[in-house]
């Protein structure tokens, strides 16, 4: 049901979704600058790059500052959507006067994190640790902030206080957290399994893994973060129920 549930909400802001594909122009950019590499639909930045000249370093980080700066927009939008579908919400102030708090407040939270990733990964790179071993460990720090957006923009609290929040909806609702990770490592070995068949046929597989990753699985995640995080609240007690409420109401508003 939660699968089923997140798709029919994902098809309903298909047009909200389809902004990710915009962060497609960051990847031919990417590719020039050369110290980032394409692949599982995703961009990463290579820990070399910090023994880089000064000028590179600069380069290639205020590129990421942008990109996660964009990325940042499109959570925000994603998840505002998608609470605005099961809560009662004045729409335009909203609209008006928080997209751009959320926004600010999720980049700030990426690009620190970021960082801190990026000089953990180098320090690692630095005493030869194991490629397998620097990325198992920027795995689970990653993974363990995963709610941190779904926390600013739904509990409208600060960075700090996102943070704590995220790890006690952790805490309290594990499985949540078990139905994402499952369902991210399905999406991310198919689209490697795409990847690799594309490559047998003509080397573009990294390109079609990252947009299947933007047009799909980010914003499909987002959905289901953000649908599994406002279960929190005692409003939401049956949420199959609310969420035919606001498909109906979608529809409506169509028509």
């Amino acid at each position: 049901m939660l699968l089923a549930n997140t798709f029919s909400e994902y098809i309903a802001n298909f047009k909200t979704a389809l902004v990710f594909v915009l962060l497609l122009v960051f990847a031919p950019i990417a590719f020039i600058l050369g110290n980032f590499f394409i692949g599982s639909g995703t961009i990463f930045l290579d820990y070399n790059l910090s023994f880089a000249n000064p000028a590179q370093l600069l380069l290639a980080l205020a590129f990421a500052a942008v990109y996660v700066l964009i990325y940042s927009f499109f959570i925000s939008i994603i998840i505002f959507s998608v609470r605005k579908d099961l809560s009662t919400l004045h729409f335009n102030y909203y609209l008006t006067e928080m997209i751009k708090k959320f926004t600010f407040k999720i980049f700030w939270f990426n690009l620190g994190f970021f960082l801190v990733l990026f000089l953990l990964g180098s320090v690692l790179f630095f005493f030869n640790v194991p490629a397998l071993v620097i990325a198992a460990i920027l795995f689970l720090l990653a993974v363990s902030v995963i709610f941190v957006p779904q926390a600013i923009v739904i509990d409208e609290e600060n960075i700090l206080n996102s943070i704590y929040n995220n790890f006690d909806f952790f805490r309290t609702n594990f499985s949540s957290f078990a139905k994402i990770f499952v369902t991210a490592i399905i999406l991310l070995a198919i689209v490697q399994l795409i990847e690799f068949l594309v490559d047998l046929v003509v080397p573009v597989g990294a390109f079609v893994s990252i947009i299947i990753s933007l047009i799909f699985i980010v914003p499909y995640l987002e959905v289901m973060k953000t649908y599994l995080y406002m279960l929190k609240y005692d409003l939401i007690r049956n949420p199959d129920v609310l969420h035919r409420k606001a498909m109906k109401k979608k529809h409506a508003y169509k028509r």
